[in-house]
């Protein structure tokens, strides 16, 4: 398993930190077991990936280019992001339902939260895949414009510790807590093939198959109408 890990010590402030990015991504469900196992996901940011999560170093997407408006061309200007380095998987959007990632006598709290947003799935994925993109072709502005407020903040609040990174915004956070890795790893990292949106209220996760097929989930949080991921990266379901 690939793992991304800061570039700076801060170790023993990391966990105490993403414990309230966590309570920020989780908000106010009422559901315990879901908000247990939206906990792996985010603390798995810990490291940008680390552990069980996908982690990822992701700018634009071909699909997100044409959610925007561009072409098929641009699309692939910005998958190789402007360095001549094919660092971003293509998206895949397979859908078929949560139905298809419960394990039996498992924990499937998160394959049957909320209900069912098969309209909003490619929508969802786009943006998952998008912040994954921009973090392997290290545009770091376009990162932090998938990534919750919340998240954002707790972000720069970790990092600005640092004497050298005090005062620092969302885009040189990120940067920092991001590791640079060879560009056939960071696009493994982007690998996302999409295939159920489960929500309620605000709060949502996108379930997909990462590299090798190992099944993830991404918490995803509703802003000023947008969806927004609230984590670093996914965190391996099952």
């Amino acid at each position: 398993m690939v793992t991304r890990e800061g570039k700076w010590p801060l170790a023993a402030t990391v966990a105490v930190v993403l414990a309230a990015v966590l309570f920020a991504a989780c908000g106010s469900s009422d559901s315990s077991s879901t908000q247990s196992t939206a906990s792996d996901s985010t603390t798995t940011a810990q490291n940008g990936g680390g552990g069980q999560g996908q982690g990822g170093s992701q700018g634009k997407s071909e699909s997100q280019g044409k959610a925007q408006g561009g072409n098929s061309s641009q699309g692939d200007q910005q998958q190789n992001g402007g360095n001549g380095k094919n660092v971003v998987a293509p998206l895949q959007v397979s859908g078929g339902g949560s139905a298809q990632f419960r394990t039996k006598g498992g924990d499937n709290s998160i394959q049957e939260f909320g209900e069912e947003g098969e309209s909003e799935l490619q929508e969802v994925a786009e943006i998952v895949h998008g912040f994954y993109a921009a973090r392997a072709e290290e545009r770091w502005d376009a990162a932090c414009s998938y990534l919750a407020k919340s998240n954002a903040e707790q972000l720069v609040k970790l990092v600005s510790q640092s004497p050298e990174l005090k005062g620092a915004g969302c885009s040189e956070a990120l940067k920092a807590f991001t590791q640079p890795l060879p560009p056939a790893l960071e696009r493994e990292l982007t690998t996302v093939d999409a295939g159920s949106f489960r929500h309620e209220g605000d709060q949502g996760f996108l379930i997909y198959y990462g590299p090798e097929r190992t099944v993830y989930s991404m918490p995803m949080r509703e802003e000023d109408g947008a969806w927004k991921v609230a984590a670093l990266s996914g965190s391996a379901l099952g």
